[in-house]
């Protein structure tokens, strides 16, 4: 028989876990700075705009960025031409990004079909959040990529309004939420 009570501490901590990188990644803004858009307001667009099996990795497909930053795409590219960011990858974003999918009740490794349609709207907020909300003076070296923008302009949100509504995705996706 399962405790209950255990069950309700779990998903509380769990929940209080992840009120805390929302609260992060509300904070944080996209483009190392040089943008309005934050990471959490980001990670809601991404959910919102994948299919529904897709949503709940979409929202939490940056979540480890309060910890190590926004990395920009010349940078990763770069730590890639010197061999340092697969161990980057494998070391310190992929343990974060999976700690985080089993709180969330979902599948590690997540499945290639979602991989791709996460990468996939990833690459179109890039693109629109390059177009709408990027300050591009501060940014150098990025080349947008061939991939069709989303069709309305995007609006940066307050970092309140960022946090609530990751939340709000969370509560209604999260296995573990029973949402």
């Amino acid at each position: 028989m399962r405790d209950y009570s255990l069950a309700v501490q779990h998903s509380s901590d769990c929940q209080l876990l992840f009120a805390r990188k929302a609260r992060g990644l509300a904070h944080l803004r996209r483009w190392n700075g040089a943008c309005d858009v934050t990471v959490a307001q980001h990670c809601v667009m991404a959910c919102d705009h994948v299919s529904r099996r897709a949503a709940p990795y979409a929202l939490i497909h940056d979540i480890e960025e309060d910890e190590t930053g926004d990395l920009l795409t010349p940078v990763k590219q770069r730590m890639r031409e010197l061999g340092i960011w697969e161990r980057f990858e494998t070391s310190i974003v992929l343990p974060i990004r999976r700690s985080y999918t089993e709180l969330a009740g979902l599948c590690w490794r997540w499945p290639a079909d979602v991989v791709a349609e996460v990468s996939e709207i990833d690459q179109r907020l890039q693109v629109t959040e390059y177009r709408d909300a990027v300050d591009k003076d501060l940014v150098r070296g990025f080349m947008p990529r061939d991939v069709a923008p989303l069709l309305d302009y995007l609006l940066p949100w307050s970092p309140q309004k960022a946090e609530a509504q990751f939340l709000d995705r969370a509560g209604r996706l999260f296995p573990a939420w029973e949402g």
